[in-house]
Order: structure tokens, then C-alpha cells, then sequence
């Protein structure tokens, strides 16, 4: 045979080996096979759009919900910005999901995930144990199903239909619409289903991820609205006056919000709204979000009489139970929210110096009385001026500055004269922007210090001051390191 033959057969048996195995690669195997030919209905979970349920206990219709585009991104994890002792502390924001269940009828309204996913499984797993053909399907209980689940994916709708029990129990009839065959299915499959349409509402009544909020604002009838904007991934005041945001305080804001979960829908309430101290509420949370509809929280009054305080008083103090409209959804809940809602404007100020995590500084301009020095990351180290120095002793004069919290808040006038500052610091972030800190000689009542951007003093204790200048003294002398080989 021709050398020119045999490549040419070559060619044709290579390519029919490549059609069978990328076409056969497609197909179940004879294991996967047999597990579909055992289930009732050939669908995947994740294909699923929508579902109807028509029950005994009512009607109830849900839809899968895609995101945009924009909220299912996320910010860049910094971690190779982050250096071996600076590591943001571990706070990890809500995963946001491509896309969520929503419960379209009887009522609107976010749908439990878990109770919806266990469904899906439920159906989409649901296997016969034995196959009824040509059934009359009369005999069954299938010509007036108990319950019908509608199923619609983008390949097109199958409906199961739920019939009599099986005398021997533990089983019942089941069947799809437009076939002539019955199966019989385990009786699990009806615990699964029969569940009032407001049982399938998402308790947890607040979902969003710090970094979706654009505002939040907190007011009471008759008081003063106080406004928190993010910018740059931290919260500013934007009302009634403009200043950075206490982050503990923030914390525990967002904490409280993240864990707003109703013990009880009020779906028939007893009382008046004004009764449920609703009407007007004794506190309005006020959320929007860089995408999507904003969130109104109308805190109401309690249900039951306020819990016992706690023994310590520096613990925090317990839940209280109270009344809540959420959206549209009156509730009962268990928050602390009306408590940190009621702090006052004064009390979400910013008591700490510096805006940055270390984590978050590139480098710094240091003025005092022994000169100017910059210091700029050097990969895992640190650049003093045109030396290398290890990273330690910036980070931990980094750590002093960026750890100093205030005992008091100043305005200019009360804090009178300050004199000349003994240390100025100049820190820039490659995300977050600059800062400047400057600090003053320490006084009686503490030791003063300024931040670019803010129109208090903050009055740091005495030995703070002196931690963060013993600190600096310690990057000043650090040894210079050896050239790398």
C-alpha cells in the first residue's frame, strides 16, 4: 500500500476516533444511566427557573432571581498586598449569590434559599420504586391530584402530580401531566410540599454585603436624621454634619442589620399599628444600595416586657423583642438595632486617628525635629530613604499610629491653643487616597493630634504620644540591611 494511502487512512481513523469520543464524552455512562432511569423526572436542579406549588395548604409560586452584572462582582482581594505581620483583621463579607429565589405569589417577598434548595433536591431526586402503566388514572387519585408541582426550565415545563397514598403506607401515587404511566413514590416527598405559602419566606430579613450599601440613615420621629455615606470601603457622616465614621460603631450597625431575622410574620396583626409603636415608628432605619431598590426598617415597640439588664454592666445589653416592618413585612424580631440606632450624632464620630489599616499604607512622610524621612515599601521590607530596613519596626510604628484612639473629641475652640506639632505624618494608600497626621505636645488632659479632612482635635492619652514617637526613634536607628544575593 501506497505511502500516500496509508496517511490518508491515518487522518480518517484519527478524526473518526476524535467524533466518538468528544460525541460518547457527552453521553451518561451506564451507571449514570441507570440512577436517571429510576427518577421520576429527567431535571437538573440548576436548570430549574421557576416553580408553582398548588397544595392543600395554598398556592405558591417561585422564581429564581439573577443578579446584574455589577452585583455579582467583587473587590480584588488585597493578600499580596498584605505583609507577614500586617494582615487586615478577618472580616469577610456576605458572599453574593449569582442568583436567589423569590417568592412571586401569593405575596412577594425573598424566598428561603435552604427551604427552596431542599425542595429542588427533593424533586429533582424523587425516585420510583415501582412503575404503574396504562393506570387508570381515576383508580389513583390522579385525575384530582392532592398537589401539583409545576416545574419550568428554559428546555420547557413538566408537571408532577401527587395522588392517593398506597394502603401499605410510607408511599403514595405519583405521575406527570400529558403521561399515561403512575409511579409509586416514597410519601417524603409530601412534607416537602405541604407548607403554608408564608413558612417559605426568607427569615433572615437582611442579605446585603457591606460593600453594596451606598447609605445608611438612622432617624426617630421628630429627631435628628443622621446620615452615614460609604466612600472609599469605610462610611463617612454625611448629616447633619460631615466627619469620619466611628468604625466600631459601623461594626456594630452592620452587624445588627446582617442578623435582623424574624422570629414571627405578623401576617394578621391583633393590635393597631400605633399600638405596635409602628405608627408612627419609634425608629427608621433607612438603607440604599449602589444597585437595586433601597430597604426601609421601621422599628416598633416591644412585645413583652424588656429583658432583665445583664449583671455586668459593661456587657452589652440584651435584645430586645419588638415589634418590626420590614419592606412590607410586619414582623416580630429579637435586635439590639434600636439601641445603636439611638446613639446620638456626637457618638458616631470617628474617636480613632488614623482612617488606614496598615495593610493599607504605602508609604509615609515623616516630619519631626530630626528631619524629614520617607519610608516606602520594599517588598516584604521597607525602603529608609535609599536603604532597605526590615519591615518590624515600621510596621509596629505604623501599628501605633494606626491603632490610637482618642479619649475625647475637641472642637478647635475648645481645645485653645495647641502649639507646634512634634510629629507630622504623611501616609499614602494605594486605594484609599493620603492622610496627614499631626501631633502636638502633650498637655494636662491629654495629647492632642489633627487629621487632614476633619474639623475636631482628638485628645490622645499622654502615653500613646509617647509610644508612637519611642516607635519611630526605633525605624530612625533600625539597622540598614544587606543587599539581597
Amino acid at each position: 500500500m501506497r505511502l500516500r494511502t496509508l496517511l490518508i487512512l491515518l487522518v480518517l481513523v484519527l478524526g473518526l476516533g476524535a467524533f466518538i469520543w468528544f460525541y460518547e464524552r457527552e453521553l451518561p455512562s451506564s451507571e449514570e444511566r441507570v440512577e436517571q432511569s429510576k427518577k421520576v423526572m429527567a431535571v437538573k436542579k440548576d436548570e430549574v427557573r421557576k416553580v408553582a406549588l398548588e397544595t392543600p395548604a395554598g398556592k405558591v409560586t417561585f422564581e429564581r432571581v439573577s443578579h446584574p452584572e455589577e452585583e455579582k462582582k467583587k473587590d480584588e482581594k488585597k493578600q499580596d498586598e498584605k505583609k507577614e505581620g500586617e494582615e487586615a483583621p478577618g472580616e469577610e463579607a456576605l458572599e453574593q449569590p449569582e442568583s436567589e429565589w423569590k417568592i412571586t405569589a401569593p405575596l412577594q417577598a425573598r424566598a428561603d434559599a435552604f427551604a427552596v434548595d431542599g425542595l429542588l433536591e427533593s424533586l429533582t431526586n424523587l425516585e420510583k420504586s415501582r412503575t404503574l402503566e396504562d393506570v387508570d388514572r381515576k383508580d389513583v387519585g390522579l385525575d384530582k391530584p392532592r398537589a401539583t408541582v409545576r416545574i419550568e426550565t428554559e428546555d420547557g415545563t413538566k408537571v408532577l402530580q401527587l395522588g392517593a397514598a398506597v394502603p401499605t403506607g410510607g408511599s403514595l401515587i405519583a405521575g406527570l401531566e400529558g403521561e399515561n404511566e403512575a409511579y409509586v413514590v416514597s410519601d417524603t416527598i409530601w412534607s416537602q410540599i405541604d407548607r403554608e405559602p408564608g413558612s417559605w419566606r426568607d427569615r433572615q430579613l437582611f442579605r446585603a454585603s457591606r460593600d453594596a450599601i451606598a447609605r445608611i440613615a438612622l432617624s426617630a420621629p421628630g429627631g435628628q436624621r443622621i446620615v452615614l455615606a460609604e466612600q472609599g470601603g469605610r462610611f463617612r457622616i454625611e448629616s447633619p454634619f460631615a466627619d469620619r465614621a466611628d468604625k466600631t460603631l459601623v461594626d456594630d450597625l452592620y452587624a445588627d442589620l446582617s442578623g435582623l431575622t424574624a422570629v414571627q410574620f405578623v401576617d394578621k396583626p391583633e393590635l393597631a399599628p400605633a399600638a405596635m409603636g409602628l405608627q408612627p415608628p419609634q425608629r427608621v432605619v433607612e438603607v440604599t444600595f449602589k444597585n437595586g431598590d433601597p430597604l426601609r426598617i421601621e422599628l416598633g415597640a416591644p412585645t413583652s416586657a424588656a429583658p432583665e439588664p445583664p449583671s455586668d454592666p459593661s456587657a452589652p445589653p440584651p435584645p430586645a423583642s419588638i415589634y418590626a416592618r420590614v419592606g412590607p413585612q410586619l414582623i416580630e424580631t429579637q435586635t439590639r438595632l434600636p439601641q445603636t440606632a439611638a446613639h446620638p450624632p456626637a457618638d458616631w464620630r470617628a474617636h480613632g486617628l488614623s482612617a488606614f489599616e496598615v495593610y493599607d499604607i504605602e508609604g509615609t512622610t515623616i516630619r519631626d525635629g530630626k528631619g524629614p524621612l520617607r519610608l516606602t515599601r520594599a517588598g516584604t521590607d521597607w525602603k529608609r530613604g535609599e536603604e532597605t530596613i526590615s519591615y518590624m519596626p515600621v510596621s509596629d510604628f505604623l501599628f501605633a499610629l494606626t491603632g490610637a484612639e482618642a479619649d475625647r473629641l475637641l472642637s478647635t475652640q475648645e481645645a485653645g491653643a495647641l502649639g507646634q506639632p512634634v510629629l507630622t505624618v504623611e501616609l499614602d494608600a494605594k486605594q484609599a487616597g493620603k492622610e496627614t497626621l499631626t501631633l502636638y505636645p502633650a498637655r494636662a488632659d491629654g495629647a492632642p493630634a489633627r487629621v487632614s479632612g476633619r474639623d475636631v482635635v482628638l485628645l490622645l492619652p499622654k502615653d500613646k504620644l509617647q509610644e508612637i514617637l519611642a516607635r519611630l526613634g526605633d525605624v530612625r536607628g533600625a539597622k540598614k540591611l544587606a543587599p539581597h544575593p
